[in-house]
């Protein structure tokens, strides 16, 4: 069954808060949303849940029942009419998700920019020792002289690409399809190597943040709260996951919330400053709120920073290559023709 994307959630969600803001009723909201959709496959599953909804049924199952909807989503929704805050928590969905879709794009950029310069790159560098070092090796034997050794093995390996062009495609093919088809382990292995260290961090606080944001506007308990954080934020990091876990399981025993926060050590000392005043004054969805919006811009500031290192890095990396073997084919020629 194919998922609808962050995006496509967020304007759902938005869709149908401003219906009950309208005192629109969920299934004729669903409805309006759906005849302005334009992918088929989309109005399909929307069109089941207005039949679901129109037979009576919650929106929850309603969206559980397609299976094209983000876990995350159902059970939040689910929350929502239980509490009687669902406008509240369709629009925190909104929010979040529209978060996560720009977290997302930040990231596919990040690797996608540097990843295409260097294909550039390397294709810049196959040229040089395929085509253009024959020539220079042709002009060192018509002169009866033989390249530095740099040049001569560089030049072997251009003969070597030459002669073994096609089985290197084939095995480029089969690469690019392994990857396609386990796109999911991939993105995995991606997030492990690019979100390490200080970025990793930021990104691991600002998706936390907007969780508990999300739970906590939406009436759920903090155990409950943390629970659900320690489930999402398993992919970003287990250990992290398992130590919120065991937080959700101090909170229900009595431990306060801000203690349980700061235990995590998710968040820096001013953070966590902030929730135990947001718990003391009770406005702790509206501290989580401004934290998740703080968190977010650090995150996208290191992840354009990260890039920002990124290519000048390629750019000076590939320009030594190439300035050494021009170097190691010019300077000889230089001194055999001035010899002449």
């Amino acid at each position: 069954m194919k998922q609808f994307l962050h995006a496509n959630v967020s304007s759902l969600c938005m869709s149908l808060y401003l219906a009950m803001q309208a005192g629109i009723p969920v299934s004729e909201g669903t409805e309006m949303y759906m005849e302005e959709e334009s992918e088929a496959w989309r109005r399909e599953i929307l069109n089941v849940i207005c039949e679901e909804l129109h037979l009576g049924e919650q929106l929850s199952v309603a969206l559980r029942k397609t299976g094209s909807f983000p876990d995350y989503m159902v059970d939040m929704v689910e929350v929502g009419e239980k509490t009687g805050k669902l406008d509240t928590t369709l629009l925190a969905l909104s929010q979040y998700y529209d978060r996560q879709e720009m977290i997302a794009k930040s990231i596919r950029g990040a690797v996608t920019y540097p990843a295409m310069l260097l294909c550039v790159m390397l294709l810049v560098l196959v040229i040089f020792v395929v085509r253009i070092l024959p020539i220079f090796y042709d002009v060192y034997k018509q002169l009866g002289a033989q390249m530095s050794g740099i040049a001569t093995g560089a030049l072997n390996f251009g003969k070597w690409l030459g002669a073994s062009w096609i089985p290197i495609v084939i095995v480029v093919a089969v690469l690019v399809a392994l990857a396609i088809v386990f796109r999911g382990k991939c993105k995995a292995l991606l997030a492990k190597l690019f979100m390490g260290g200080a970025l990793g961090r930021s990104m691991l606080a600002a998706r936390f943040s907007s969780i508990m944001t999300m739970t906590l506007a939406s009436g759920m308990d903090t155990d409950e709260a943390l629970t659900m954080a320690a489930r999402l934020t398993k992919d970003n990091d287990l250990k992290t996951s398992e130590i919120i876990a065991a937080q959700a399981a101090e909170a229900a025993k009595g431990t306060s919330f801000s203690q349980c926060i700061m235990d995590t050590k998710i968040f820096s000392t001013l953070y966590n400053r902030m929730i135990a005043i947001g718990v003391r004054t009770g406005s702790s969805d509206t501290v989580m709120a401004e934290i998740a919006r703080r968190t977010g811009d650090e995150a996208n500031d290191r992840l354009e920073a990260f890039i920002g290192k990124i290519e000048p890095t390629l750019v000076i990396i590939m320009s030594l290559l190439v300035g050494l073997l021009l170097l190691s084919v010019m300077l000889p020629l230089a001194g055999i023709m001035s010899a002449i």
